[in-house]
């Protein structure tokens, strides 16, 4: 049991260049969506999301599922899509829920000099 929670300890510290959570140098398209691309979707600018995030809603309306007129809703409809299919497949593979909203970035380095570029506060979804 004890090597168990050291293992768990080592993988919680890790603070290599190779961590996700600390050096994040491109975003993938398949496993990232920009807030910003929510903007004005719902006739709320992006960061209502973040402020309805921190005031811990339940539901959160993002966009519509289909509309014939606005095809930048359209096109976050599929990301979303894409992202819970995503979210469903890792669950099933690894039983692991790791969809989350990361709110801000922090780009600079470390007194050390060690590259930081990643988000400051995770909300779990």
């Amino acid at each position: 049991m004890h090597q168990i929670i050291n293992s768990y300890l080592r993988k919680l510290t890790n603070l290599t260049s190779r961590n996700r959570s600390i050096l994040l140098l491109k975003l993938l398209a398949q496993g990232f969506l920009d807030l910003n691309e929510l903007d004005f979707l719902n006739n709320k600018p992006a960061f209502s999301v973040i402020e309805q995030l921190i005031a811990r809603k339940k539901e959160i309306y993002l966009c519509r599922l289909l509309d014939s007129r606005d095809e930048n809703s359209n096109k976050v409809s599929q990301r979303l899509k894409s992202l819970s299919r995503f979210d469903h497949f890792v669950f099933e593979e690894r039983g692991a829920k790791d969809l989350c909203v990361a709110w801000p970035f922090v780009c600079g380095t470390f007194a050390d000099g060690t590259l930081v570029r990643a988000p400051l506060l995770f909300f779990p979804v």
